[in-house]
């Protein structure tokens, strides 16, 4: 059983000793060591937030952590005085290929892989000066490997962005939500990016996807609201297949999570041995069972159906996908905070079929449903760390841990609305966003959602 332990506050490591000096730079890491001078640091695994603490900064690296850390005197001083700092975010639910003027069928085939994957960059880029310091792409609208190259370049150096974990395509059944099912029934030829049937077809393309790079599998356990002629209730993968997918990904050492909805996809994917489940909507006693025996971590993606909602058939929302949502969004308060109450680990996840300078609205959503502001923190640092494999390297400020730190006004344990006006984003050390640069601190990021038809 996988478990997600919080750490006591004496683990946060606050300290004044430096880290180990075979510590090596990030690549593009300045030479000189930085001081964030911060008014306040919320350590999410405790839950504490302390005040007046300064975090040493040099080669990547935290090195030093607490209100008196002796810092050398060459060191730059950034003051946030006025802010509370917290760990990089991670949004483990990031679409990056979708064009908002598009169908999800358009999405995949009016545009070329390459045309998506310099969009891609540009959502990318968007998500790391939001506070998204780490992303995880649970598929995308892509037949080839484009998230797969965009990572690797990011990786490189040769572009700024997020770190980025990767499933590149969606694994589904025919007629199942990752398949083109607005296109006629005779345009047989065409069909979603990876669509397969039987145990040995799924092996084979988890295969398929590892061959590409990919870091995790994704897969649709059940219909979905934004795809036509699927049900979001109906388990849409048999039991062999679901524990076929779940094997050979932990056979070849990487995680898989699948989209589902329904609690009948639910069940059948934590008992598989699934790491985690988007959505959750509408999940019940025995999904939360499953979900608990397995340490399968639930990403509930709240916000995603208040904004389809909001939108409607006046903003290009169809008929059946808005009777859907509708019904998702029923059942899916009451369903996720039984889920929480019962112990489910909650995990950040975006979805983003919406603009994605709206990301942060997911922290407010959760919040909504019932989740304590400091465990809508968790989902976005230590939660999300944890599954991602990255504990001893994201999730909290600690020495010797990346230094992805950001920055916002306020106090997000008071209004976790403050999440939504993050200022200031370091990543590996280097400055993406200082915090006298122009921001969008000032836009009104409460409003409803426009409508885009």
């Amino acid at each position: 059983m996988k478990t997600f332990v919080l750490l006591a506050t004496a683990a946060w490591l606050i300290s004044s000793h430096p880290a180990s000096a075979d510590a090596r730079p990030a690549a593009g890491e300045p030479s000189a060591p930085r001081v964030l001078e911060c008014g306040a640091v919320i350590d999410p695994a405790s839950g504490s937030r302390l005040t007046g603490i300064h975090i040493l900064v040099d080669r990547g690296l935290i090195q030093a952590v607490g209100p008196d850390i002796g810092a050398p005197t060459e060191a730059e001083r950034i003051d946030l005085s006025d802010a509370t700092c917290l760990p990089g975010l991670i949004d483990l639910h990031t679409h990056l290929m979708i064009d908002l003027k598009h169908t999800i069928t358009q999405n995949f085939l009016q545009s070329s892989s390459a045309d998506k994957t310099l969009a891609a960059l540009a959502n990318a880029q968007t998500m790391l000066r939001l506070g998204f310091t780490t992303l995880r792409i649970p598929g995308d609208l892509d037949f080839h490997f484009g998230t797969i190259a965009l990572r690797d370049a990011i990786a490189r150096g040769e572009h700024l962005g997020p770190r980025m974990l990767v499933a590149p395509h969606l694994i589904g059944p025919t007629g199942g939500h990752s398949d083109l099912n607005e296109l006629a029934g005779d345009a047989h030829q065409i069909s979603g990016s990876v669509v397969a049937a039987g145990a040995d077809s799924m092996r084979e393309a988890v295969r398929r996807e590892l061959k590409g790079g990919a870091d995790w599998i994704k897969v649709m356990a059940t219909g979905g609201v934004m795809s036509q002629h699927d049900d979001p209730e109906v388990q849409s993968l048999t039991d062999d297949e679901l524990r076929a997918l779940a094997e050979e990904a932990h056979r070849h050492k990487i995680k898989i999570t699948a989209h589902a909805h329904g609690n009948a996809g639910v069940v059948g994917a934590a008992k598989a041995g699934f790491d985690s489940i988007e959505h959750g909507t509408m999940i019940d006693a025995s999904g939360i069972e499953a979900m608990l025996a397995s340490g399968t971590v639930l990403v509930p993606t709240a916000y995603v159906i208040d904004w389809i909602v909001a939108r409607g058939s006046s903003g290009g929302i169809t008929e059946d996908n808005l009777r859907k949502a509708l019904l998702v969004q029923k059942r899916r308060d009451e369903s996720l905070r039984q889920a929480y109450e019962a112990g489910v680990p909650i995990g950040f996840g975006s979805d983003q079929i919406f603009p994605h300078e709206e990301s942060p609205r997911e922290f407010a959503a959760l919040v909504r449903v019932g989740i304590a502001p400091i465990d809508a923190l968790r989902a976005a640092t230590t939660v999300a760390a944890e599954l991602l494999g990255l504990a001893d390297e994201l999730g909290t400020i600690a020495v010797g841990k990346r230094a992805d730190i950001v920055a916002v006004p306020g106090d997000p344990l008071e209004d976790i609305r403050t999440m939504e006006h993050v200022f200031f984003v370091m990543k590996d050390g280097a400055v993406v966003t200082p915090p006298d640069a122009p921001s969008d601190r000032d836009l009104d990021v409460r409003a409803e959602p426009p409508n885009r038809g």
